[in-house]
């Protein structure tokens, strides 16, 4: 691996762990009015239109990133215009996570403590990853990976004897409809993981098993995302999970180990700050990125200093003033996602295809 490059691994690694933060908030409760107990299917329906959305953004990124890739492929203008839908989209996404990770934090603290306290202390931690390389915090991210996948599989393992198939099964025909509809919803919470394309220049092995890379690691993702609703569901029932806000910190309640430990949640919650930093990241090192093809060399090393600052004011002003953090992270923010992610990058494809084909055709006549 080049010197200040990172393996394509460590990029998956980062985009996991960040989408993490979203599916523990969202999945399943997002799901339940639509699915019911067809939660855990429509996560596994979301599995082909989420690789299909890498696969797309990729194309567009070629070797060098989505911004280069955007720049190049559809001019200066065009392509610096819709860097800028992305930084602005971006930007809100960091004040969301931010304004969570610390309400996250404010809640399992038993009113301990203030919002503001454990928002700048989390957006300290952000702004010292985000300025340094994104080697190092490729390699930070395997680690946050491994310890939430640990955690994860504790909580959901202990859980696992509880489960009760009766309440997942059987589906029938007419629960297919909703079922579907509600995988967009579930492709729309993993569409967080959108701005790993921008990081995609700083990825050393670009050969050509990239997309074989991309299936293994975003069907598993995704099979893992859905075994884990399915457990949820089978301890919760549809009825009570649909109630809670945030089933998996819910059940997380319920884990415990006689003679050993008891509860856990508050354990779960601070380690879950691992997911929400790496999602946070991921926005910096991507509106870092995005940057390069907007503005000077001399203004760059601040656009971590001024996306942080950015990130935390809005969190800390902008929510509840258009509409409360949870409203927008359950309604408006899994379908920009999936505008963002596939919609407006499938545009884009056919755009740069077709003015690819004319200017072919006008050099072969030239």
């Amino acid at each position: 691996m080049q010197d200040g490059k990172i393996s394509r691994t460590q990029l998956m690694a980062l985009l996991w762990a960040g989408v993490m933060a979203p599916a523990a908030e969202l999945l399943p409760a997002l799901l339940l009015p639509g699915a019911g107990k067809g939660a855990w299917l429509a996560v596994v329906l979301a599995a082909p239109l989420v690789l299909a959305a890498g696969w797309l953004l990729s194309a567009l990124s070629g070797q060098e990133g989505l911004a280069r890739g955007l720049t190049a492929g559809l001019g200066k203008v065009f392509g610096r215009a819709v860097l800028l839908i992305y930084i602005v989209w971006g930007l809100l996404l960091l004040s969301l996570r931010l304004r969570l990770c610390a309400q996250r934090l404010l809640d399992s603290g038993q009113r301990d403590g203030a919002l503001w306290f454990f928002l700048l202390a989390v957006a300290a931690v952000l702004l010292w990853m985000g300025r340094g390389k994104l080697a190092a915090f490729a390699r930070a991210g395997q680690l946050f990976l491994a310890a939430l996948l640990v955690t994860a599989g504790v909580v959901l393992g202990l859980s696992l004897f509880q489960a009760r198939a009766e309440r997942l099964l059987p589906l029938w025909l007419p629960e297919v409809g909703p079922v579907i509809r509600a995988a967009l919803s579930a492709a729309g919470v993993t569409g967080w993981g959108l701005f790993a394309a921008f990081l995609l220049g700083g990825v050393a092995d670009q050969g050509e098993n990239r997309h074989w890379h991309w299936l293994f690691w975003g069907l598993g993702g995704m099979l893992l995302l859905a075994a884990a609703q399915g457990v949820i569901l089978g301890n919760l029932g549809a009825g009570l999970a649909a109630r809670l806000d945030n089933p998996f910190f819910a059940l997380a309640k319920s884990v415990g180990v006689e003679g050993a430990f008891q509860r856990v949640e508050g354990v779960v919650t601070a380690l879950w700050t691992f997911a929400d930093l790496s999602m946070g990241g991921l926005l910096v090192f991507a509106i870092r990125a995005m940057a390069v093809e907007l503005l000077s060399a001399k203004v760059l090393p601040w656009i971590p200093w001024g996306a942080v600052l950015i990130g935390t004011t809005g969190a800390l002003f902008l929510f509840p003033a258009i509409g409360s953090a949870e409203d927008w992270n359950y309604q408006l923010v899994p379908a920009g996602n999936l505008m963002l992610g596939v919609v407006l990058p499938s545009l884009l494809w056919i755009v740069e295809k077709a003015f690819g084909k004319r200017k072919k055709k006008g050099t072969s006549c030239g």
